[in-house]
């Protein structure tokens, strides 16, 4: 059995359109040219897929059958050829990111990303530390999105996306959650859950101490590290904020911080000499585009 795949796009045009003159003009062909390809398909299939015996054919039992098949083999074809012309054009076959920020800040941006480049991968990399600018200076990932720090490396071009709100969170019952507005002292005494790329480097996370620091590079790990009640931590209130909603987790109002949110910056970072490719040129462009933003409890906007 040998057929083509022109035999299997007539077929699926033809079903879809409902005749053979309107397959013609969808595949720019004469309508002789799709009757032949049809039927050399019946032929090579010794099936026949459509009933001729009306004034618009129709699928016969065979031909229903053989549709969804016929379908999914179209689909990829297509799917083959435009990769093809991806390459060809010289779109990249992958592009690396280095991400130790929350990835629902980024979303919008990888969801346009996957429609305007289907055939180039992305590799989400959680850098070494939490340390993102490395990550793009060693050459490890083309663009990184991290929470600012001061004094990046002067071969690193940076932008700034927005800034959100740090929430300081317990669990219902932990001691710390009993206290109406919590001093630095009443932090030190207790356990401190911390992102480990946060522990030094955020400005102002040196008042954040504690006599025993567990850390972790990963959000998750930290959210259920806090939900046990083993000890406070410091998160993106939007990550925690339907446990916060529920009441499991509750937010500490800090003694020296009664009326102001801990904000902090979210930048956009990529190799200022390196030549972008067309993907990576994107996803700057892209990104630059993006505003992230949020409202405090205060009803303030983090970027007013």
């Amino acid at each position: 059995m040998r057929f083509s795949i022109d035999q299997v796009e007539a077929f699926v045009l033809v079903a879809r359109h409902g005749s053979f003159s309107a397959a013609a003009r969808a595949m720019q062909r004469s309508q002789s040219t799709v009757s032949v390809a049809i039927a050399n398909l019946e032929i090579a299939l010794d099936t026949e897929l459509f009933d001729r015996s009306t004034r618009r054919p129709s699928l016969t039992a065979a031909g229903e059958a053989m549709l969804l098949e016929a379908q999914a083999l179209y689909d990829r074809s297509v799917s083959f050829e435009r990769h093809g012309d991806a390459l060809a054009e010289g779109i990249p076959t992958s592009v690396t990111l280095a991400v130790a920020a929350p990835y629902a800040l980024i979303q919008p941006v990888l969801t346009a990303f996957a429609t305007r480049f289907p055939h180039t991968d992305v590799r989400l990399r959680n850098p070494a530390q939490g340390d993102a600018a490395a990550a793009v200076l060693r050459g490890e990932a083309s663009v990184g999105v991290a929470f600012a720090v001061p004094d990046y490396d002067e071969t690193l071009a940076f932008h700034q996306l927005g800034k959100v709100i740090m929430a300081h969170i317990a669990h219902r019952d932990h001691p710390l959650a009993q206290i109406a507005r919590p001093s630095f002292d009443d932090l030190r005494a207790h356990r401190r859950i911390a992102y480990d790329a946060h522990a030094r480097a955020l400005p102002t996370s040196e008042y954040l101490q504690s006599v025993q620091t567990w850390t972790a590079d990963s959000y998750e790990a930290l959210i259920s590290l806090a939900r046990s009640g083993v000890g406070w931590a410091t998160l993106p209130r939007l990550l925690v904020r339907d446990e916060l909603r529920s009441g499991r987790l509750v937010e500490l109002s800090l003694e020296a911080y009664p009326h102001t949110d801990w904000i902090v910056s979210v930048d956009l970072l990529w190799q200022r000499r390196r030549r972008l490719d067309a993907a990576e040129s994107w996803l700057v462009d892209a990104f630059r585009r993006l505003k992230i933003s949020e409202t405090s409890p205060f009803g303030q906007s983090t970027t007013r």
